[in-house]
């Protein structure tokens, strides 16, 4: 009980004293008469459009009208931004020059119509809030569509659910937008903006028609064709560059400076043979406006013959196999596609793995246009063996040889790879050839020289240890798949036969006995693991291998040639009867030239240097 008497003592002790109230400082009201706020305003349209425009107008002629009606408002400027996104601050200069001046102390106040006009993006637009709040004195953002004031101790709550709204917002126009361009494209309907040598068409009202195809422009065209024909022709883009420059001609958009990478963009647009390519590039990051090049991230459409070609389709398929070259670094012109007429590899095809072409006609055409040359030989069973073998079968090494030593070829659609046998075996072989005879389904390497018909580098000649050889072919492995019939989400392993004749080398590869193979995950107690599961073609069941004369023919062939020459290092010739294209002449890439600087002259007012 006592120690209870001495609490009560205690707080009637601290009774007794003198208290002095005080007061908070007043919360900050916009209506505040006795304050005055320095004021900005802040308005934004989502796109360029004539309409969106006058909207803007409309905005800073509101705030005008707002300022005046609230005389503590002293409004010093009205920042805008014209046909820009909401969802980063990124490319907005006038916000962001804006939130510069609050951050110097100019502004106590920024007036805009609603949070989503401000940011659509709720982490922007809450840590800028915040930002503007830290500073001395704190400046506040008004909404007023939301009635929103952020200089409010209640506001962060509110604010915080509208930004989301607005983000949500953002997204699902966002979604809408990606279906709109969907639809339109599946119905063929591409926004085609004008380009070199083209014009948009417009209706008598001069309004652009809207999906119209695109119309020449004659004079532009000269232009391109001159671009195009100077390239086949060995011209390099930068020379190319250099002389639109000093003859004064000038770009679609007005300037005299020509780059290498507007030459470029030129050479590998598809519109220029009349075709539309969808989508080549997407927004990857709604918020960060971030592009990327549409690597099969989105669905594309390739509409051919939408308006009428400046370059034929053929000029432009060259052009991209040369612009492939040049980015692996092969130099030299185009030489057409060839063909070996002579020796062991009668109807084989040097491959030039960068071709931008996925169809297979032009092998088989090329394999086909030279036919074996004298009457097949027919030989007596009893050269091989002194037994009849009639109903034997040669086992396949697949089922006997478990660690397999020797050459083998694994392809994908995009690469294929040689094992380190063959490289060990060609290790002192600096460049090699790729021959294919679509017709027989093989594939064979023999050492080259630098300069034969699409070398390829094997082995530099400091090359340090034997490592596999790779090679990339996205075009070429996608006609092989199709010249094969292969499933293109496997991969297939080949194994292969070293032949040497005297000095003559050379691996081959039996296409038809490719293994494919697929990756499975397999759970292990460490956890999951991809395994590779290799399947043998339906034709292996039931059978060990091939008949033993069946085999003799379809592998030994080379053996059975008349006489001791292969002649395997015969050089290759263009296929008889096949389309050679013919690069333009150095006499006709000159008449386009100076027709070039003629047109500079009078219509630009160009130096007519050459």
């Amino acid at each position: 009980m006592d120690h209870r008497d001495d609490i009560k003592k205690l707080y009637r002790a601290q009774g007794t004293g003198d208290k002095v109230y005080i007061p908070a400082k007043p919360k900050i009201s916009l209506n505040d008469r006795n304050r005055v706020f320095r004021t900005c305003a802040y308005c934004r349209v989502s796109t360029g459009s004539d309409e969106q425009l006058f909207s803007y107008e409309l905005q800073q002629a509101h705030y005008r009208q707002v300022a005046r009606e609230r005389p503590n408002w002293d409004l010093r400027h009205i920042y805008a931004d014209e046909g820009i996104s909401g969802t980063s601050l990124k490319n907005r200069a006038q916000f962001n020059e804006m939130i510069a001046a609050c951050e110097r102390g100019e502004y106590d106040l920024i007036v805009t119509k609603s949070v989503s006009r401000f940011a659509r993006n709720l982490i922007d637009c809450v840590s800028l809030i915040r930002r503007l709040k830290k500073l001395e004195p704190p400046v506040g953002v008004f909404f007023e569509t939301d009635g929103l004031n952020t200089l409010d101790e209640n506001s962060d709550l509110m604010l915080t659910f509208l930004a989301k709204f607005a983000e949500e917002e953002s997204v699902k126009k966002r979604e809408a937008m990606i279906w709109s361009l969907t639809q339109r494209f599946k119905d063929e309907k591409a926004l085609t903006p004008p380009l070199l040598g083209y014009d948009r068409p417009k209706d008598a009202d001069g309004r652009y028609v809207k999906y119209a195809p695109l119309v020449i422009n004659r004079e532009e065209a000269k232009i391109v064709r001159f671009i195009f024909g100077a390239y086949l022709s060995g011209k390099s883009v930068e020379s190319i560059a250099a002389f639109l420059t000093d003859i004064g001609c000038q770009t679609k958009t007005g300037s005299v400076q020509w780059s290498t990478g507007s030459i470029r963009y030129i050479l590998s647009n598809e519109r220029y043979c009349g075709d539309i390519l969808t989508w080549k590039t997407f927004t990857s990051d709604l918020f960060d406006h971030t592009h990327r090049k549409n690597r099969s991230d989105r669905e594309q459409w390739h509409l051919k013959n939408k308006h009428e070609a400046i370059i034929s389709r053929k000029e432009f398929e060259l052009v991209q196999v040369l612009l492939q070259n040049k980015k692996h670094h092969i130099q030299g012109s185009l030489p057409g596609i060839h063909v070996i007429d002579e020796g062991i590899f009668r109807g084989f095809v040097p491959i030039n793995h960068h071709w931008v072409n996925e169809e297979p006609g032009p092998y088989f055409d090329s394999s086909n246009s030279v036919r074996k040359k004298g009457k097949q030989t027919r030989i007596p069973k009893k050269s091989f063996s002194a037994f009849d073998l009639t109903g034997y079968q040669v086992v396949r090494n697949q089922f006997t040889q478990m660690r397999y030593n020797g050459p083998a070829l694994t392809v994908s659609k995009g690469r294929m790879t040689f094992n380190t046998w063959c490289v060990r075996k060609f290790a002192d072989v600096g460049y090699i050839q790729l021959l294919l005879h679509a017709s027989e389904r093989k594939l064979a390497i023999r050492p080259s020289s630098q300069g034969a018909t699409h070398s390829i580098r094997w082995r530099a000649e400091d090359a340090a240890g034997i490592y596999s050889k790779s090679l990339s072919c996205p075009h070429f492995g996608a006609a092989l798949f199709e010249i094969m019939g292969w499933d293109p989400d496997y991969v297939y392993k080949v194994r292969g036969n070293w032949m040497t004749n005297g000095d003559e080398r050379i691996i081959i590869f039996n296409l038809c006995a490719a293994v494919g193979a697929v990756f499975v995950e397999v759970p292990l107690e460490e956890g999951i693991r991809k395994q590779r599961a290799e399947f043998f073609p339906e034709e292996w069941e039931g059978r060990f291998g091939d008949e033993f004369y069946e085999h003799i023919v379809e592998n030994d062939f080379y053996y059975l040639l008349e006489g001791d020459e292969w002649k395997s290092g015969k050089a290759s010739i263009p296929a008889p009867g096949i389309e050679q294209f013919s690069t333009p002449s150095e006499e006709e890439v000159k008449s386009l030239a100076k027709e070039l600087i003629k047109e500079a002259a009078n219509t630009y007012g160009g130096s007519g240097g050459a």
